[in-house]
């Protein structure tokens, strides 16, 4: 079990859904590059950095245990967070598959995995009058899709702005284009995530911004 000599611990959310995931999953690849071991104490997040370090504690039992984050998920709508079977043991919810717990913030994490590289990016607002900025420290995209054919990347652009969401921008990078919620402050990022999924967004990658300078480009809206 991860141990910590913290003194005091940041809640982070209450009365949320865990999950977990164990045999089925035993050695696949996790989002931040390790294998997943069930027999570890790690969790999957889709938006705490990876690293971080999260006391989960089941509201049912007051059983608690600390996890750090490796992996993204749930993608099932209504969960928070999938522990290891480790983890979900100690808990007490093998048997239920799921609980009512709170999450606590025992140390952030440094390594958010996958970043923006911005440097050399060409980025481009979907919406007209739009301008790219400079993105500031602790801001992030969320990439929804990268495409090698620019007619997926505006299907994918159109039906984002169709449900109603806002800074959508390409990301083109040789041939691959990313369509992505472009500088989303650390504040806005779980609601964001949360409004994807309930407009059937299941798939999509965190990735922080870096503050380096992007190519700028004043084009219309889904100007090819």
């Amino acid at each position: 079990m991860i141990s910590t000599t913290a003194f005091a611990d940041e809640l982070y959310k209450s009365n949320v859904v865990a999950s977990y995931y164990g045999e089925e999953f035993q050695g696949n690849r996790t989002a931040s590059g390790e294998p997943f071991n069930m027999n570890d104490y790690t969790a999957a997040h889709n938006t705490l950095p990876f690293n971080t370090l999260v006391k989960v504690v089941n509201l049912s039992n007051s059983k608690s245990v600390v996890v750090r984050i490796n992996d993204r998920g749930p993608s099932i709508p209504g969960r928070e967070i999938d522990v290891s079977k480790a983890a979900a043991t100690d808990l007490g919810m093998l048997r239920s598959g799921t609980a009512r717990v709170a999450l606590e913030i025992v140390q952030w994490g440094t390594n958010n995995g996958p970043t923006t590289h911005v440097d050399g990016v060409s980025e481009r607002p979907f919406v007209k009058g739009i301008t790219p900025v400079h993105a500031v420290e602790k801001h992030y995209d969320v990439q929804l899709g990268a495409y090698s054919d620019f007619d997926n990347a505006e299907i994918m652009a159109t039906r984002l702005s169709d449900e109603g969401f806002s800074n959508i921008a390409y990301q083109t990078e040789g041939n691959i284009t990313r369509v992505v919620l472009r500088d989303i402050s650390a504040a806005d990022l779980d609601f964001v995530v949360d409004a994807l999924k309930q407009h059937g967004f299941s798939s999509y990658l965190v990735r922080q911004r870096k503050l380096d300078p992007v190519v700028k480009q004043s084009s219309v809206a889904a100007e090819k």
